[in-house]
């Protein structure tokens, strides 16, 4: 028997060199101290960063490439009308011109300065008649005209009666809104929002020539909004604003430091005629509950009146509830001759609309010798006037435009055209 161990025997093939181990056995991570199957996971994984980076670096490039302006910008149309926003909402003030509907009676051209707190003065005017000045602060209006001014807004019946006084305009009895408090800056910017808007919803119309250069005109919800010139900072000023329906086509315009100032200066004693202003939907009449046409004591007489005041509009509004100011005022004679009055003759009085408060007057007539007549005709005569603002409301509001004053000269003009 052939002994097996004296067979002889074959070289060994050399190993196949293991993973992560070049040709010469050493390892290719030697020194990560992690096990093979961990090092091939973190592989993977950086693999997979790495084309995500890939990914995102193309989804930029291609965001930036399409999402453009109008004037070449990387800016999509909200992004620029939102930019406009903010420049017109931090703006100390700003001049509006343009047409504004009358309800039932056409547009009025308008002509106004308004604050960033909605102060506001300036004039409406109906094509062919004389201008209307207007004055508004806190979100109250006031208009001042005369007869054929207030002709034009379709008052024939009252402009006799409301060219005496300036009168409050509230919304929906000539325009839908209020003025002062629609165009005041930061509210406008608002409307540059254009929230409930979808973006596909806005589009970009080919350029327009506004004066001595361009806007772009966009679109959206029936409104077109035009951007003019782009200012320093990047962002481009509103150089009209049309609004749905043809309701009104505003031209705004920016303000010097000194325009804004003179507009401060004027305004307080422009806000004077509010002082006068009357209510025209309240309604004031007189009962009179005790007169002399003949006999009374021979040298005094009292006399009493009552007044009630009534609320036009509807009951549902506000100022169906709150208390009117009247002025009133009696005069007495005598036979002809002016009688003294007392000084409960003459003053003011708060009423609530649908109630009514009783009125006296002493008046003391001429001196009747002893033994002689004491008869003698008296006459007398009750002046009322209803006004809009009470004397506590008037008085803060003139130290709301004083605090207002301050807040204006405090916000930073407008950057310059770039």
């Amino acid at each position: 028997m052939t002994d097996d161990l004296a067979r002889p025997v074959p070289p060994e093939e050399p190993p196949l060199p293991a993973t992560g181990e070049d040709d010469g056995g050493r390892d290719e991570n030697a020194g990560d101290g992690l096990p093979p199957r961990r090092r091939s996971r973190r592989r993977a994984v950086l693999i997979a960063l790495g084309v995500l980076a890939v990914l995102v670096a193309v989804l930029l490039w291609i965001i930036k490439a399409t999402d453009t302006g109008p004037d070449g910008s990387s800016s999509s149309p909200r992004s620029a009308l939102a930019r406009s926003a903010a420049l017109l909402r931090d703006a100390p003030a700003l001049h509006y011109t343009g047409t504004i509907k009358v309800k039932e009676h056409g547009n009025a051209r308008l002509d106004l300065v308004v604050s960033n707190p909605g102060d506001a003065l300036g004039t409406l005017t109906m094509p062919g008649s004389p201008p209307l000045a207007y004055v508004a602060i806190d979100g109250k209006s006031f208009l001042r005209g005369d007869t054929k001014a207030w002709q034009s807004l379709g008052m024939a019946e009252k402009s006799a009666v409301l060219a005496e006084h300036p009168s409050l305009v509230v919304p929906g009895v000539f325009f839908s809104q209020d003025l002062a408090t629609t165009l005041a800056p930061p509210e406008l910017a608002k409307t540059l929002l254009l929230k409930k808007v979808p973006d596909e919803k806005i589009t970009v119309g080919d350029p327009v020539t506004v004066g001595d250069h361009s806007c772009t005109p966009f679109h959206a919800d029936g409104m077109t909004i035009c951007l003019g010139k782009k200012m320093v900072g990047g962002a481009r000023f509103v150089d009209r604003i049309d609004f749905p329906g043809g309701s009104a086509v505003i031209n705004i315009q920016a303000m010097s430091r000194k325009e804004v100032n003179q507009f401060s200066a004027d305004f307080p004693s422009k806000f004077t005629m509010a002082r006068e202003a009357v209510n025209p939907r309240i309604s004031v009449t007189l009962q009179t509950l005790r007169d002399y046409e003949g006999k009374c004591a021979p040298t005094l007489c009292i006399f009493k009146a009552r007044v009630t005041v009534t609320f036009l509009g509807s009951t549902a509004d506000a100022e169906a509830s709150e208390a009117v100011q009247v002025n009133y005022a009696w005069t007495i004679d005598r036979d002809g001759a002016p009688v003294r009055v007392g000084k409960d003759c003459s003053g003011a009085v708060l009423i609530k609309p649908g109630k009514s408060t009783d009125l006296s007057c002493t008046a003391t007539g001429p001196s009747v010798p002893v033994g002689g007549p004491s008869s003698g005709q008296y006459h007398s005569q009750i002046h009322t006037s209803d006004v809009a603002l009470t004397e506590a409301e008037y008085k803060r509001l003139v130290r709301l435009a004083a605090d207002h004053s301050k807040k204006v000269a405090a916000l930073p003009d407008l950057p310059p055209p770039a």
